[in-house]
């Protein structure tokens, strides 16, 4: 049989509402589809007030979730294929990362520090980007994590929710040699995803 589900990161409680982003993440991402060659082109898709709101923020300043839900759906309509939306989710994460993991950057770079162990800080990690939002990890194989987001109304855009797959694979690489993120099958939920982790 397999081994019982072991709750590493509980959600917290109570789960605080998502209300904004931290303008630098969305920054990053917009300088990655920058460099891809992608401007233009979400300048046709994105209302001019959105776009203007995120690049005329200070860095590090809180950008209410309802310009980053429709910044994130106006990637939507640029038909993206998952694996080019999750290469520039790795690109973003690249950009972003010292602002995501703060001084835990020296930590995930440690002797012996795992996807297990990195796993009991992604909270905390996301509230650096995120005012609200509750995350659950749960291992659920030898190399193998389950991470559920909830309260998270970013998650209505598929361009989001692939990107997440790219940045927390670069996440995971960092104390891994290789690993996988994607979103469960069937479990996107709106405002909540569901996602694998699986490494080598």
């Amino acid at each position: 049989m397999p081994p019982a589900p072991v709750i590493i990161l509980p959600f917290p409680q109570p789960i605080p509402q998502m209300l904004h982003q931290r303008s630098t993440l969305l920054q990053s991402g917009m300088e990655s589809i920058r460099v891809a060659g992608l401007y233009d082109a979400y300048l046709d898709a994105v209302a001019p007030a959105v776009r203007e709101e995120i690049e005329q923020a200070v860095a590090g300043m809180w950008i209410p979730i309802e310009t980053a839900v429709a910044h994130y759906l106006a990637l939507d309509g640029l038909g993206l294929s998952t694996e080019s939306v999750a290469k520039l989710g790795r690109s973003t994460f690249d950009r972003s990362k010292g602002m995501l993991l703060g001084a835990a950057t020296g930590l995930a770079r440690g002797a012996g520090v795992t996807p297990l162990t990195l796993a009991p800080h992604l909270q905390r990690f996301w509230l650096r980007g995120f005012d609200g939002g509750g995350i659950q990890a749960v291992q659920v194989g030898p190399k193998e994590l389950r991470v559920d987001i909830v309260s998270s109304p970013i998650f209505k855009s598929a361009y989001f929710r692939a990107a997440c797959c790219g940045l927390a694979t670069a996440l995971f690489e960092l104390v891994s040699q290789k690993a996988y993120v994607h979103v469960d099958a069937g479990q996107a939920l709106g405002t909540a995803v569901v996602f694998r982790v699986q490494w080598v």
